[in-house]
């Protein structure tokens, strides 16, 4: 009983931070002030992403970066690099007053990872985000861990969104406001899509070969769930190839990562959430970048029908669903021999995902939730 009592409190931490930061900014009437000043000059908008230089490494914030240039140009769009050798809160104060920025890109990884620090640093960028009447857009690629919950919730709390990549509906009784956007697809470019349409999106020797592949992080309980179906599949003569990275060590290139993807005949993802320190409410699966990223590739996707998914892809239509250990099992071996069906779905699955990343679903789906603070100039 206390257990439960403990869990229900804590999993609600993220609502007094933001009710305190809702109650202080509330006070600021030069805020409001400066607001009228703004939209009065007509200023047009610029777009702020933020990241560390570790994230800028990264393929999530090229796309991030790289699919916001296509939809609102160039011109309009800072990328902002903070690093180690000045402080936070500084550097984003300097180039909020160096450009004329409207709409601020806010990750609680690019902060402090001390809880009581980072929490602390989000109420500094809120309130300066708030007194410059700035939009924030909040990526939370992580709700279920509280301090980033908290961290999104305070920056969030007068005005923005808070894109996740879980079902809302879901995730709504631990966030203290409905300004959630979410299941979001993964931001990605048309460029990027491009590019992958070059390489082999279907290889016949892995269908001889009936290789089923992973590839991405690992952690529990996909750990477990992959080494358990490995083994289940090599009983039937199948090899399930993992190419799987322990988180915090270094990622393959960009080249050899997509390589991955568009040259196997079936790319094996699961949805379930990290289990780590600090975290509730991770029994509810995540739509995980894979999702978006190997259907791009044209590869047969094989992943779980999580919450929402079914607004961007149809199971059995765009990619095979399964529910189980079993039924994953069952799957894989059936579409290995029978390549045309996975051929079919693969083709599916990729055109939708084209038409999903020409229209700038990510951007479109923030531009909608904003309403008059529209990034759209």
């Amino acid at each position: 009983m206390v257990n439960s009592i403990r869990e229900y409190v804590l999993s609600r931490a993220a609502f007094v931070p933001y009710f305190i930061a809702k109650f202080v900014l509330s006070l600021s009437v030069i805020a409001n002030y400066k607001y009228r000043q703004n939209r009065a000059n007509g200023c047009g908008t610029v777009l702020c992403i933020e990241a560390g230089t570790k994230g800028w490494e990264s393929i999530e914030f090229k796309e991030i970066y790289k699919s916001a240039v296509e939809y609102i140009g160039e011109e309009r769009v800072v990328k902002f690099e903070v690093t180690c050798d000045k402080d936070y809160l500084q550097q984003i104060n300097e180039i909020i007053k160096n450009r004329s920025i409207t709409h601020y890109l806010y990750d609680p990884r690019t902060g402090s990872q001390r809880y009581l620090r980072g929490l602390f640093q989000s109420f500094q960028i809120a309130l300066l985000l708030y007194r410059n009447r700035i939009t924030p857009i909040v990526l939370l690629t992580d709700l279920s861990l509280r301090k980033w919950r908290c961290q999104a919730a305070t920056v969030s709390s007068k005005s923005g969104v808070v894109v996740i990549f879980i079902s809302p509906q879901k995730m709504q009784p631990i966030f203290p406001h409905k300004r959630l956007i979410g299941p979001s697809l993964m931001p990605f470019s048309s460029k990027t899509l491009d590019y992958l349409d070059n390489l082999a999106n279907y290889d016949l020797q892995q269908v001889q070969n009936r290789c089923i592949r992973f590839t991405g992080s690992l952690y529990e309980p996909r750990t477990s769930f992959l080494k358990q179906l490995k083994i289940s599949l090599s009983k039937f003569g199948y090899e399930l190839e993992i190419l799987g990275r322990v988180i915090g060590t270094p990622r393959v290139s960009d080249e050899e990562y997509w390589k991955r993807l568009s040259s196997a005949t079936i790319i094996l993802t699961t949805a379930d959430q990290m289990h780590q320190n600090g975290t509730d409410w991770i029994w509810i699966p995540s739509l995980v970048y894979r999702y978006l990223e190997v259907l791009a590739a044209g590869s047969l996707l094989m992943a779980p029908s999580v919450p929402g998914v079914t607004r961007y892809f149809t199971p059995g239509v765009h990619f095979v669903s399964f529910n189980s250990e079993t039924d994953a099992l069952e799957k894989a071996r059936y579409y290995l021999d029978h390549p045309e069906e996975a051929t079919k779905i693969a083709c599916a699955g990729h055109t939708k995902a084209i038409h999903l990343i020409r229209a700038n679903a990510f951007w479109l789906q923030i531009d909608t939730a904003l309403g008059y603070a529209t990034i759209l100039p």
